[in-house]
């Protein structure tokens, strides 16, 4: 695992300095702490900070081709590596390492673009390749590992993080007003946008060529539901249990110890019983309690069980969130505007898990593949409702909108309320309004903002529209594939993760598992409002009995009455703030009156103050006019 950058000048004559790549590749130094590498000639300049995991002694980079007229940096982990060395070593190809990086070098000398096609793994990558005088950019086909770029006068610039971008003099830091609109809506800015005009994301299993000046993007992977209802329910039992199996084993390759995250829920449980039943030895795994207001999410109990039956080297901790110290942290790992607050759990388990390993598997993705969310059920129940006649709707939503607003601890009003109201959409509609943070993010965005993108066509719009519709269930868990996962929770568990040198794997999100969970019928995701059917069907030998009926907690934080509590002092120097009142970003009246109702307890807007408050200390940290500037908040 490492942090890449890179500057690419359209006069190849012009040299890159040294000290830029130093600079940019400095900004990175968390996620690669163990080494600083360059490769720097004439207008090319490639630096990555590594993080050893896989070929400790001689796995440095940049590597190079045995001419060395190809190059690269490389931020991943490529799980069949040493299957494809084999095959290169058949076809003459020598190797200096034992890194799963020259493997791909080599993949390049034979295939060019498509070198990226036998790989499994994650990774973000860049290849300087001389003869051609053209470099690739190329990044996973889930959106695992990260990849910025910017198209300047002077060239190409990259880096596995926007911070390695701002710290070249000539990216400018203009905000965009789309991501901004985005960020509102969804709590992430998604695709391909950054919070700067000038800077995109490298959308997930999409390639970049640059040469002379000019960029090509390419899309070389892309997946659709295709349900095959020829096998029977057991039969595809019987599968799902051996490519889990396959998945887990493929994500412990490594030359250091590798843990895992233990919850006590399914997917970590189910995952932490193929990890043994693949280890020799006994391996960590890792188990955090929160207290104080977050105690009702401590799973230390159930984790255990799982933990003493496989013989794990377990660890459990349990830890008080302190938000005011958190905030300003997690705003810097993420350097742009992002307000998913699992981020808050998700920090301090990857600070405790990081004191012990430098790998880590994660349970992520089993909810997207498999229907794990009450949305999906929201979804099916949705196309029931919708056959309702219209006056009975209505009346039910009138009943529905006199419950009280959620306090921040519990959801089931909200959520009710959110339902009822989706009778007369569509089917795309109705998911948005069930995902989106924001129902109109122009009640919280300045007018002149929201003036200035009318008519844009929003990223939901852009990929929903090329969904297929016929199944609600399959309709939900390709949206979150395409924008849930690669836009906040893949980028989530990346920063946090990095921010403290910890490497996450995440086998669920395997493409091979993935190719395969895309076949199976999503009557047998959920059956009969029974989420993760088949899923539970097929890890049951392999839990606690207890495991299998445990409702799901998730990975929340009580938000809502944060705002209440230790939150309350820095909302009300927000909503009396000069700074408020004379933004050109956010709305100061309608912010105003979110916060008094919110503090009232009259509306629960957990979910747009937290934004609010993110963006607001994002703005503080990296740009030159802050929103307001807080007491209750130290810088990092």
């Amino acid at each position: 695992m490492c942090g890449i950058a890179g500057i690419i000048h359209v006069d190849l004559q012009r040299p890159v300095s040294l000290q830029s790549i130093q600079a940019m590749c400095d900004k990175l130094a968390h996620r690669g702490p163990d080494h600083f590498g360059h490769y720097v000639h004439e207008g090319i300049g490639l630096g990555m900070r590594r993080l050893s995991i896989i070929d400790l002694a001689t796995g440095e980079q940049p590597i190079a081709n045995e001419d060395r007229t190809v190059w690269i940096v490389f931020n991943g982990e490529i799980y069949n590596y040493r299957a494809l060395r084999k095959e290169l070593e058949a076809k003459g190809h020598s190797f200096r390492t034992t890194s799963d990086t020259e493997v791909i070098v080599h993949l390049y000398e034979d295939m060019g673009q498509d070198c990226v096609q036998p790989l499994r793994g994650m990774f973000a990558l860049a290849i300087w390749d001389a003869k051609r005088r053209t470099a690739l950019l190329a990044r996973d086909r889930l959106g695992i590992k990260p990849l910025y770029y910017s198209e300047t006068s002077e060239g190409l610039i990259f880096g596995s993080e926007l911070k390695a971008l701002l710290a070249h003099p000539s990216i400018p830091r203009n905000i965009n007003p789309n991501a901004l609109f985005e960020y509102f809506t969804h709590l992430c800015i998604p695709g391909d946008l950054s919070i700067y005009r000038g800077i995109h994301k490298l959308p997930a299993g999409h390639l970049l060529e640059y040469s002379h000046g000019r960029t090509t993007l390419t899309r070389y992977w892309h997946i659709q539901p295709a349900p095959d209802y020829g096998p029977t329910e057991g039969e595809w039992i019987e599968e799902l249990r051996g490519r889990l199996e396959d998945a887990v084993k493929s994500h412990l390759v490594a030359d250091v110890p590798v843990g895992a995250f233990l919850s006590g829920g399914l997917d970590s449980g189910a995952m932490v019983a193929l990890m043994a039943t693949s280890s020799d030895a006994p391996f960590r795994t890792f188990t955090v309690g929160f207290s104080g207001d977050v105690g009702r999410f401590d799973e230390r109990v159930p984790a255990r069980a799982v933990a003493e039956r496989y013989g794990t080297d377990h660890s459990e901790c349990l830890l008080e969130a302190n938000v005011t110290e958190l905030l300003p942290k997690i705003v810097s790992a993420f350097d742009e505007p992002f307000a998913d607050s699992s981020a808050i759990p998700n920090w301090m388990v990857c600070q405790e898990t990081a004191r012990h390993v430098k790998v880590a598997l994660s349970g992520l993705g089993a909810d997207e593949l498999f229907g794990g969310y009450e949305r999906y059920l929201g979804l099916q129940l949705g196309e029931a409702y919708h056959r309702i006649p219209r006056l009975l709707r209505r009346t039910i939503a009138k009943i529905v909108d006199r419950l009280p607003a959620g306090d921040g601890m519990s959801y089931r009003n909200d959520r009710l309320k959110r339902f009822v109201a989706t009778g007369d959409m569509s089917l795309a509609s109705r998911y948005r309004s069930f995902i989106a943070a924001v129902g109109d993010a122009s009640m919280i965005i300045h007018p002149s903002v929201s003036a200035a993108i009318k008519g844009a066509d929003h990223y939901y719009e852009q990929v929903t529209r090329d969904l297929p519709t016929r199944d609600a269930l399959d309709f939900g868990l390709f949206a979150d594939l395409f924008l849930y996962l690669p836009d906040d929770l893949l980028p989530l568990s990346d920063r946090v993760s990095m921010a403290h040198s910890l490497e996450v794997r995440v086998p669920y999100l395997d493409h091979e598992l993935v190719e395969f969970a895309a076949r199976i019928p999503s009557n047998l995701k959920v059956h009969r409002l029974e989420k993760k059917y088949i899923f539970r069907k097929a890890v049951s030998p392999w839990l606690p009995r207890e495991h299998l009926t445990r409702p799901k907690q998730g990975f929340s934080v009580p938000i809502g009455s944060w705002l209440r509590g230790p939150l309350r002092p820095m909302l009300r120097d927000l909503a009396e703030s000069q700074e408020l009142r004379t933004s050109p970003w956010l709305n100061h009246v309608a912010v105003r009156q979110m916060i008094d109702e919110h503090l009232a307890g009259t509306l629960n807007h957990e979910s747009r103050l937290w934004a609010v408050l993110c963006f607001c200390e994002w703005e503080r940290q990296y740009t030159m006019a802050p929103v307001f500037q807080t007491k209750h908040v130290s810088s990092v």
